[in-house]
C-alpha cells in the first residue's frame, strides 16, 4: 500500500511539472542606465535677518515694542515674518524686548540696508542687520527640480526610443524612472552670510553695501532608468 502512495506521489509531481513551465513569467530584456542633469538655481532676492531690540519704559513704548513692522519697513519694504521674540529685565529694571526677523528682499532694496538699520534706530531702541543670505529659496530650488525631472524625463524617452529603433520587434520602452534620494538638493556655493560675531565690524560694513549681483546654486540630480522590452 505504501508503494503504491508513493507511485501516486511521484506521478503527480510529474503532471504538475508542466502546468508550472506554462505559467512563468514572460521574459524581458532590460536594460538599466544613470542619468544625471545639472542646472543653475538663480535668485535675485535675498533672505535678510534683522534684530530689533527695544526698551520698554513707558506704554508708548511698549506699543512701539509689541509692533515692530514699521520698524522693519523702514530698513526694507518686503514681507517680514517674526521668528523670535525674547523678553528680559535689565539692571535698571526695566524690561527689554528683543525681536528677530526675517524677509527676502529684492536686490535693489539691499543697497544701503545698514545705513537704513542704523536710522530706524532711537533712543532706547537698536535695529541691526543680522544676516544677508543670498542663497536662492525653496520655491526657486523646487522650480529647478522640476525643470531637471523633466529633462531626464525626456532623455529616458529618447534613449528607448534609440534602443527601440535598433529592435523595432522587442518593443523596447521606458519602464522605470527611479530618482535617487537626496538627488533634488542643491549643491550650494557659500552663501553671503553676515553672522552676530560679523556684527563686531558693523561700522565697515556699512560703508560697502551688499553685491548687486544675483546668485546663483548649482542643482545636479540623477535618476536610475529602467528600459524594458515587452513580455514576451
Amino acid at each position: 500500500m505504501r508503494a503504491i502512495l508513493v507511485a501516486s506521489l511521484i506521478g503527480l509531481s510529474a503532471m504538475t511539472t508542466p502546468v508550472l513551465a506554462e505559467t512563468a513569467a514572460p521574459v524581458q530584456d532590460r536594460m538599466v542606465l544613470a542619468v544625471t542633469e545639472e542646472a543653475w538655481v538663480k535668485t535675485e532676492t535675498a533672505r535678510v535677518i534683522v534684530e530689533v531690540k527695544t526698551l520698554v519704559t513707558d506704554a508708548a513704548s511698549r506699543d512701539k515694542a509689541a509692533n515692530p513692522t514699521a520698524v522693519l519697513d523702514k530698513v526694507g519694504l518686503g514681507e517680514w515674518h517674526i521668528t523670535g521674540s525674547h523678553r528680559a529685565q535689565t539692571d535698571t529694571g526695566y524690561e527689554q524686548l528683543l525681536v528677530v526677523a526675517e524677509a527676502r528682499l529684492t536686490q535693489s532694496a539691499l543697497a544701503g540696508i545698514y545705513d537704513r538699520a542704523k536710522s530706524a534706530g532711537e533712543k532706547g531702541r537698536t535695529v541691526r542687520v543680522l544676516a544677508v543670505d543670498f542663497s536662492p529659496s525653496l520655491q526657486e530650488r523646487e522650480a529647478t527640480a522640476a525643470k531637471l525631472r523633466q529633462t531626464i524625463y525626456a532623455r529616458a524617452a529618447a534613449e528607448a526610443k534609440a534602443v527601440a529603433s535598433q529592435f523595432p520587434d522587442r518593443g523596447f520602452h521606458v519602464h522605470e524612472v527611479m530618482f535617487r534620494d537626496g538627488a533634488q538638493m542643491p549643491r550650494p556655493l557659500p552663501a553671503q552670510v553676515r553672522t552676530m560675531a560679523a556684527e563686531k565690524q558693523y561700522d565697515a560694513a556699512a560703508a560697502a553695501p551688499p553685491a548687486q549681483e544675483p546668485v546663483s546654486e548649482r542643482m545636479e540630480m540623477t535618476a536610475r532608468v529602467i528600459i524594458a522590452s515587452s513580455d514576451r
